[in-house]
């Protein structure tokens, strides 16, 4: 329940971001870029709900030019609900929060279109276990240990949760879990 919970809040983050446009809060006029790279790239299909929305993603032509924009779209959706003092999932910290749903949406839209609930608690437990390693043994806060602890963790746990899904041995996926970092 609680995995399914922490997945729905990612999701509402992307959507929310997408669909989102104006200026960010802070006084530095940052206009939010999700909103437009969403438009261009879900083009005229319709929906209602974030769930719908994953569909109507699935139905779109995704060209391999398009894949990291997707990817960064999501990543970028997320960032910008956090930048304004939105409920994001600290995966593993507020400012890499959007690594880990970014690429679990990437695999849900573009990779495997028959995914659902039981592949999402199998890349989110896979990302924690990853990301339980680097908090007991290391640092994911910047703070402490630069960027590299917050984004390099949150990457090498998408890398390895996305490597299990799509079927990599343990091994591999604690490779690619380094490799990321």
């Amino acid at each position: 329940k609680e995995l399914e919970r922490i997945w729905q809040v990612m999701l509402d983050c992307m959507f929310t971001g997408c669909h989102t446009e104006g200026i960010l809060p802070g006084g530095l006029n940052v206009r939010r870029r999700a909103f437009d790279t969403h438009k261009n790239l879900i083009g005229d299909k319709r929906y209602q709900t974030s769930n719908d929305w994953i569909e109507a993603i699935r139905s779109t032509e995704v060209k391999f030019r398009q894949i990291l924009k997707w990817v960064s779209c999501f990543s970028l959706a997320v960032n910008e609900v956090n930048a304004s003092f939105g409920r994001v999932v600290t995966a593993p910290t507020n400012g890499s929060a959007g690594v880990i749903p970014a690429v679990l949406m990437y695999y849900l839209t573009i990779e495997n279109h028959e995914a659902g609930f039981k592949e999402i608690k199998r890349f989110l437990m896979v990302a924690g276990e990853i990301g339980s390693i680097f908090k007991k043994g290391s640092t994911i806060s910047a703070a402490m240990g630069g960027c590299q602890a917050e984004i390099g963790v949150s990457s090498a746990m998408a890398a390895a949760a996305l490597t299990e899904l799509l079927g990599g041995t343990p091994e591999q996926v604690l490779v690619a879990a380094e490799i990321a970092m």
